[in-house]
C-alpha cells in the first residue's frame, strides 16, 4: 500500500450545511501556518469492582474535534457569513450584530499533497484579532468545532482530487 502524506494547504471552502457541494466557497487567503485539526484526548471511565484493582469495564468517549484558521483579508462578506451583522448595501459597510450569532458551515479543506478533509456540518465562532503596526495585520481567527452530521461521516477524508 502506498504511503500518503498530507501537507500544505491550497485552500479552505465553507457552506452553507444544506447547500449542494457546487455550493463551497472560500473565504479569503488563510494566514500562514494558522490552520490546524486538533482532536483532544479521549475520555475515558474505568469501572473497578471492590475485588479487584483492575477496571472490569472501561467505556471511552471520543475527544472534541476543532478545526482552527485565520483569513487575512477579510471583506464585509466575510465578516457577515462569519459572525453575523449585516452589510450595508449603499456602502459596503460591515454592521456587528449585538449578539453572537449560532452559525453552522460545513467545511472542505483541501492540502498541498495528500487528505481532503471534509466537515459536513460544524459550529463555527470567528473573532477579529488586529494588530495595526508595520508588523501587524487585521486577522479574523475562525474556530469550528465537528458536529454529529445527518447521514453522513462527521469527518471524511479522501484523496485530494485532481487539479481543475
Amino acid at each position: 500500500m502506498a504511503s500518503i502524506a498530507t501537507f500544505g494547504l491550497s485552500k479552505i471552502e465553507v457552506k452553507k450545511t444544506s447547500a449542494l457541494d457546487a455550493e463551497y466557497k472560500t473565504l479569503g487567503m488563510t494566514y500562514q501556518d494558522s490552520c490546524t485539526l486538533t482532536q483532544n484526548d479521549p475520555e475515558v471511565t474505568d469501572h473497578y469492582a471492590e475485588e479487584s484493582e483492575v477496571p472490569v469495564v472501561s467505556v471511552s468517549k471520543s475527544g472534541k474535534v476543532m478545526l482552527s484558521f485565520s483569513i487575512m483579508d477579510a471583506d464585509a462578506d466575510t465578516l457577515t457569513e462569519l459572525m453575523g451583522g449585516t452589510k450595508d448595501a449603499e456602502t459596503g459597510a460591515w454592521n456587528a450584530p449585538d449578539t453572537a450569532p449560532i452559525v453552522e458551515l460545513s467545511i472542505r479543506v483541501t492540502p498541498k499533497s495528500g487528505l481532503q478533509i471534509e466537515i459536513p456540518r460544524a459550529s463555527v465562532h470567528a473573532k477579529m484579532s488586529g494588530g495595526f503596526s508595520r508588523s501587524g495585520m487585521f486577522i479574523v481567527t475562525v474556530t469550528a468545532t465537528v458536529l454529529k452530521a445527518e447521514g453522513k461521516a462527521r469527518i471524511i477524508a479522501r484523496p485530494k482530487p485532481a487539479e481543475e
